[in-house]
């Protein structure tokens, strides 16, 4: 009777291999100790991937699908964008800080990774970074309009608030036992957005005017 396949085999390879990456580096794991944490054969392995680099791109794709479902952008309701941006911001850090494997796999991907794949790697990276830019960007200037936050250019804003959140998480990769007792997300998004924040929520009496072009102005 032929061997029916596991259907879940490709899942445990991600997970296990996660686990190798994250604590061996790309040059240190190797397809016999991921097979091993999976369970499997390394023929289980080459079951779905065709080595090594093809499982850790696959790995790569995971974890950005996986904080991209989970992190969706918050709807501004009664604190407006202020409090949505603060939600935001805190369930990106809790993300990383409750899934260190995949958050050491960033790190892997930044240092030993720097320069040895082709563009396809540095333009996933670039994307994921343009990612959280424009949804920052997105409500600070949506918290302008309500009032809530207190912004004169959003694009610059939102890129001095993700270099800091991805600052704060270098750091917690780097030496997590120096820095664990300042890594608390919502303190964190607070101290983050206080310093635009208005208090002040308001409807604005021109909401009907021009919509604003979140790629660099108002429309017309």
């Amino acid at each position: 009777m032929p061997r029916v396949a596991d259907p879940h085999l490709r899942e445990r390879l991600i997970a296990a291999a996660t686990v190798e990456f994250a604590e061996s580096g790309y040059a240190g794991a190797t397809l016999d100790g991921i097979a091993t944490r999976a369970g499997v054969t390394k023929g289980g392995v080459y079951f779905h991937f065709a080595g090594k680099e093809e499982l850790f791109f696959a790995v790569l794709d995971h974890w950005r699908d996986r904080r991209r479902r989970l992190l969706q952008v918050p709807v501004p309701s009664a604190g407006g964008a202020a409090a949505a941006l603060r939600t935001f911001l805190g369930s990106y850090l809790a993300f990383h800080f409750r899934e260190p494997a995949a958050t050491h796999l960033l790190r892997v991907l930044a240092t030993e990774l720097r320069g040895r794949f082709t563009a396809r790697l540095r333009e996933d990276d670039r994307q994921e970074q343009r990612w959280l830019r424009a949804n920052v960007r997105e409500l600070l200037v949506v918290g302008v309009r309500d009032g809530t936050l207190g912004v004169e250019d959003p694009a610059l804003t939102a890129f001095v608030l993700t270099a800091a959140v991805t600052g704060v998480l270098e750091q917690w990769q780097t030496a997590p036992s120096d820095v664990e007792t300042y890594c608390h997300e919502e303190q964190l998004a607070r101290l983050l957005v206080a310093r635009h924040a208005t208090g002040s929520p308001r409807e604005r009496a021109d909401s009907g005017d021009a919509e604003f072009d979140f790629r660099g102005g108002r429309g017309t």
